[in-house]
């Protein structure tokens, strides 16, 4: 079974008079994302590419919908965040920041901060497909991201420095864990500007495939992690992101009590019978 992609509806009140009454109509505003399912996959879209997909604040809201949306449905096994017209995400909307008050700002972070850790916690295959810019923000979240597919078109940037900010969404914590400290300093200091291969280079890309062929390679292998052991998949991504901040002994009991339970899950027996059946195992993420 599928959903149908949808959007989003913000709305807000414009007060009309009558003779009679105050009353109120709703004027529509369509947030940039878009979000469907196709069998096990979600698939959430930037799509607003007047503006190359950069963020306002509706749009890290609707964000954030999307992504408790997948991860409390667990017909969703695997994620695949892309960007509509030629752009992944540009980063976020600058347009929106003047004259923001430092408790407005604040709780615009608390707010991406939130669906920040949840992509990070997801414990569900994140697959990024990349095309054209991946700016600011937008790059942060394809780092959030356990794989990234790109185009040759792709190019990633930590732009903050051009704007005289610092990088959010985790951006420099991301970094600096993929390429280390030190290009990672460089990457935000000089805003560097990266093309497909040398993120690729970085490890920071997995695989690079051609625009024509992107969006179904990533299809491609999203529907696959989406058919694999969920649980396992997510304690995995758990351990690696507990193990980058603790001691190797505070590790080994992190892996010790994540074997114990996954031995007890229903993929694990399913893939024990399938060996000694000498079958292809059959997950259902249980």
């Amino acid at each position: 079974m599928s959903d149908f992609p949808h959007r989003t509806i913000a709305r807000r009140s414009m007060p009309l008079l009558s003779c009679s009454m105050l009353a109120h109509s709703w004027e529509e505003e369509a947030v940039p994302l878009l979000y469907s399912r196709s069998e096990s996959v979600g698939r959430m879209t930037f799509d607003f590419p007047e503006k190359k997909n950069a963020l306002d604040q509706d749009a890290r809201k609707e964000m954030e919908r999307i992504v408790t949306q997948v991860r409390d449905d667990d017909r969703v096994r695997a994620l695949l965040i892309t960007g509509a017209g030629g752009a992944f995400c540009a980063g976020g909307d600058i347009s929106t920041f003047a004259g923001s008050s430092p408790v407005a700002m604040r709780d615009r972070m608390k707010q991406q901060h939130r669906v920040t850790r949840m992509l990070y916690d997801l414990e569900k295959p994140v697959v990024a497909a990349v095309a054209g810019p991946a700016f600011g923000v937008g790059f942060n979240i394809a780092l959030l991201a356990d794989v990234i597919l790109a185009a040759p078109s792709a190019r990633f940037c930590q732009a903050y420095a051009r704007v005289a900010i610092v990088p959010d969404g985790g951006g420099l914590y991301l970094l600096a864990r993929t390429v280390g400290t030190q290009r990672a300093k460089a990457m935000f200091l000089t805003a560097q500007v990266i093309d497909a291969q040398e993120a690729h280079d970085l490890g920071i890309v997995h695989a690079i495939h051609e625009e024509d062929a992107l969006d179904a390679e990533a299809d491609a292998l999203a529907a696959r992690l989406a058919e694999g052991p969920t649980r396992a998949f997510g304690l995995g991504k758990s351990m690696l992101n507990r193990g980058m901040d603790c001691d190797f002994a505070t590790y080994l009991e992190i892996e010790a009590t994540a074997e114990a339970h996954i031995m007890q899950t229903a993929d694990h027996r399913e893939a024990v019978a399938s060996f000694k059946e000498k079958r292809p195992p059959r997950f259902v993420g249980s």
